[in-house]
């Protein structure tokens, strides 16, 4: 009988995870020109302007989620055995964590919530999207057809990889919407993205990461939530019950840790004012290039910045140094953008005269939050320019969300737990039993106002103005730009 040589993996040494064993399969997609591209892109994008740390890439987080994903799902495979989880499953669920963020753009968030839908309408456009087209374009572009059906990854186990990555389709009525995996086997779609309640290894990977590079506390373990992780067949109260992944019931508290350092990280960092200050500076720069063909592409062709999203070649090209090729162009066209650009490294930035915090959040759907986001906005600019004679080109609203990851829900609705005694069923806990210091509210909006030109005198303007929008409108500015009659 044949002996089978031992796979070769590969040894990684990452600031995070420490050693790592990364599959030969998985080093194959790590050295093609589509997977490298992810060096060049800051995985908490403008935040680096703020935090001089943020200077991590997606090219170490996806490495990162690889790595735990393979971990979460060989663990349950040996404390589960009657799950019946194959190496081709791990394998896949690895891959899947591998090629996650493979359709991010530059600067990440940015490029998909806020340049694109200015410049491309349509049909909501979302980077797991051009992540598919990237993944499929990887396997073609560098003949890894061939390294998938060695290591006898078929098409299924592509789709498999594929749905995990795209994630779950809307408005199916319940039915069981995944190809690549029998609904025995739903939760191996839990442990890359869970868009049942938010716990997987994309989180873990960049609370850990983020931390470190921002300087602030992760307070959340995530091996020891694996400790705790077990597959149990939930009935969710529709005809298809699920297997999803469960935690003990001890383990509420620490998993309320995790949103709550969700929500810490976006309040911090993402979505600190300068970051967004420097961010829609970057939109602007970007909007303002989008008429110039600058992306260049094969048979000397070249692409506006929107038209890579459909054009994988074009893709790979498209990362954060579009900023300096921007910067160092001397084309006329880009004159606007240029100046932006400057300004950010002069440190010139869009001032944000003030802010505010409704006291209620509004319980809607999606796209009805997106219309009263959007009629917020419009209406606060009339007012201010009603009040201040500014125009509307020099000022920015931006409404940001602040939430535990399921909007204004509790997210712990949708963990479900077991106990000590009873490790095959399980439970949604009133967390009442848990804990009365649990929060009550789990969103709230911050309303911003920049002024985008450096004039003091038209800044103070619209301060003032705001301020009377907000006495207007019952709600406490919180913060007001220095100068002002009212400063605090």
């Amino acid at each position: 009988m044949a002996v089978t040589a031992p796979l070769q993996y590969k040894i990684f040494h990452d600031p995070i995870h420490g050693h790592i064993e990364v599959h030969p399969l998985c080093v194959k997609i790590i050295d093609t020109p589509q997977f490298q591209r992810l060096r060049d892109l800051k995985q908490i994008g403008a935040c680096y302007f703020v935090y001089p740390g943020a200077s991590n890439n997606r090219f170490e987080h996806c490495v990162g989620v690889c790595h735990l994903a393979g971990q979460l799902a060989r663990i349950l495979q040996r404390r589960q055995p009657e799950l019946d989880i194959s190496d081709k499953d791990v394998l896949c669920v690895e891959i899947a964590g591998l090629c996650h963020d493979l359709g991010h753009g530059p600067f990440s968030h940015l490029f998909d919530a806020k340049f694109i839908p200015e410049v491309k309408k349509g049909p909501t456009w979302k980077h797991e999207d051009a992540s598919e087209m990237m993944f499929n374009f990887l396997i073609k572009d560098n003949n890894l057809q061939e390294e998938f059906t060695k290591y006898e990854l078929d098409k299924n186990d592509q789709d498999f990889i594929r749905e995990q990555i795209l994630g779950p389709k809307k408005d199916t009525n319940d039915e069981y919407q995944y190809t690549g995996r029998g609904q025995e086997k739903r939760f191996l779609y839990e442990i890359v993205a869970n868009n049942r309640n938010g716990i997987d290894v994309d989180k873990w990977d960049y609370f850990a990461r983020d931390c470190h590079g921002l300087g602030i506390k992760n307070t959340f373990d995530h091996n020891r939530y694996m400790k705790f992780a077990r597959v149990i067949k939930v009935d969710n109260g529709s005809s298809n019950s699920d297997f999803q992944i469960c935690s003990r019931d001890k383990e509420a508290e620490t998993l309320y840790g995790m949103f709550q350092l969700r929500s810490v990280l976006h309040r911090r960092a993402y979505k600190h004012r300068v970051c967004n200050a420097v961010e829609a500076m970057i939109v602007d720069a970007l909007i303002s290039a989008e008429q110039t063909e600058i992306v260049p592409v094969e048979d000397k062709k070249r692409l506006k910045l929107s038209q890579c999203i459909d054009n994988p070649e074009g893709y790979t090209k498209l990362t954060d140094s579009i900023f300096y090729v921007i910067l160092m162009s001397v084309d006329p066209k880009l004159t606007e953008a240029r100046a932006l650009l400057e300004r950010i490294l002069n440190r010139n930035l869009y001032r944000c005269v003030g802010d505010t915090t409704p006291k209620e959040t509004p319980k809607k759907e999606n796209k009805e939050v997106k219309k009263f986001v959007e009629a917020l906005k419009a209406e606060i600019i009339t007012y201010v320019i009603s009040k201040s004679e500014l125009e509307k080109k020099d000022l920015y609203v931006d409404v940001v969300l602040l939430d535990y990851g399921s909007k204004t829900k509790n997210p712990m609705e949708n963990v479900r737990f077991y106990t000590k005694n009873d490790q095959n069923t399980a439970k949604c806990l009133n967390m009442e039993n848990v804990s009365l210091m649990f929060p009550r509210v789990f969103a709230e909006y911050i309303i911003r106002l920049y002024y985008k030109k450096p004039d003091t005198e038209n800044m103070q303007k619209a301060s003032v103005a705001f301020e009377k929008w907000c006495d207007v409108n019952k709600y406490g500015q919180q913060s007001k730009f220095p100068g002002s009659t009212t400063e605090t």
